[in-house]
């Protein structure tokens, strides 16, 4: 995937990030197009779910895995030398449930998206498979108010208008990151294992291998 030149902020469900924090975290798409440099380096730090499905070969699984991602996020991008896919982001809106302090009294609604990443690797007698689903809050309002705040104590003369000036308007937003959606991550690896079989939607999935 192609990473805007200025990143925009992550930050975690702990507190707000520091530039050098957020370097470390993992970065967020703000495009939908490109190579997938990014996949392989949320491998240790984001978690997935894993599943191994036997008597398949890598190209086979590349291409059930790219259909099952393409038609649950709408965008794919494939490196088939590297056995990744990454699909999204996918836009959606939530009340409340995201563990803040407001989400059981006010119900607000937010601004949420899904990127979704599976790689592939040989495995004995198949193809194992490691899928991400990865969830984040668009907070671009509360990040500027805090930002403001910290800017005008530290740095008398700068201005929030100053440091996004010449962004475009997806280059300012703020997404923090929530906890995975691991529903979805079995549903997917379903779907890869009914497509690689021959089996419909509705088919009874229990002979799958588990993970």
């Amino acid at each position: 995937m192609r990473f805007s030149a200025a990143k925009p902020v992550v930050r975690s469900r702990h507190g707000w990030s520091t530039p050098l924090l957020a370097a470390g975290l993992a970065l967020v798409v703000s495009g939908c197009s490109g190579s997938n440099s990014g996949v392989n380096d949320r491998r240790a730090t984001g978690g997935a779910t894993p599943q191994t499905f036997r008597n398949v070969n890598m190209d086979d699984c590349l291409e059930a895995a790219t259909v099952v991602v393409r038609d649950q996020f709408g965008t794919v991008r494939v490196s088939a030398s590297a056995g990744t896919i990454e699909g999204g982001p996918q836009s959606f809106t939530q009340r409340g449930g995201t563990a803040r302090v407001t989400d059981a009294t006010l119900k607000p609604t937010y601004k949420m998206r899904r990127i979704g990443s599976i790689w592939l690797a040989p495995a004995e007698g198949g193809v194992t498979a490691n899928c991400q689903v990865r969830v984040q809050r668009l907070d671009t309002t509360d990040y500027r108010a805090f930002r403001t705040h910290d800017e005008f104590n530290d740095l008398p003369t700068a201005t929030p208008i100053d440091s996004d000036a010449g962004l475009r308007a997806d280059q300012q937003e703020v997404w923090t990151e929530l906890q995975r959606d691991s529903t979805m991550e079995r549903q997917i690896l379903g779907a890869i294992y009914r497509r690689l079989h021959g089996l419909s939607n509705d088919a009874d999935a229990a002979g799958a291998p588990q993970s």
